[in-house]
């Protein structure tokens, strides 16, 4: 058995040196809170002290991480919805699911990033290009496959179309 790592007072198990701690939901909102409080509290201090330089410039962090802040949100979801679907889709048994649990995974992982990098705000142009361009390169991707991989079914179905057509003229 290995040996197991020394309690603290409260009987929980201490932390590696060099780990980081993992934190509870509730323990992300409420730093998330705190931080917000002492935004808020420095506008107000700045707002009172007159200097509109100051201010606006804590205006401008203040609305950049409330961009941020709802960006990390959307991400967090999407990576839940994604995990969920990977678990979803793996647990089907199936000879191809652990390829297309993966698959899902990577799939909305895509879709939730870009749709986080736009709500931040960062050149949504160039994020809907890129996007674009992505679908449309899997896209021509599979087809070729598709298409190369089904040649010979493609052009035997071919003949008897053209066979039909002649047969009818």
């Amino acid at each position: 058995s290995s040996p197991q790592p020394p309690a603290d007072a409260q009987g929980e198990a201490s932390q590696q040196p060099g780990q980081i701690p993992a934190r509870t939901p509730s323990e992300i909102v409420g730093i998330i809170v705190q931080i917000t409080i002492v935004l808020i509290a420095a506008l107000a201090a700045v707002d009172i002290l007159k200097i509109p330089a100051l201010t606006s410039f804590v205006e401008g962090v203040m609305v950049v991480g409330g961009q941020v802040l709802v960006a990390l949100i959307v991400f967090a979801v999407g990576l839940y919805f994604a995990n969920l679907a990977f678990r979803l889709i793996s647990s089907t048994g199936g000879r191809q699911a652990q390829i297309t649990g993966h698959t899902a995974r990577i799939s909305i992982i895509i879709l939730v990033s870009a749709m986080a990098l736009q709500r931040m705000g960062i050149a949504p142009d160039i994020v809907n290009l890129a996007f674009g361009l992505l679908v449309g390169a899997i896209a021509v991707a599979i087809a070729l496959a598709f298409g190369l991989g089904g040649r010979d079914i493609a052009a035997e179905q071919i003949r008897e179309w053209l066979n039909s057509f002649k047969q009818n003229n």
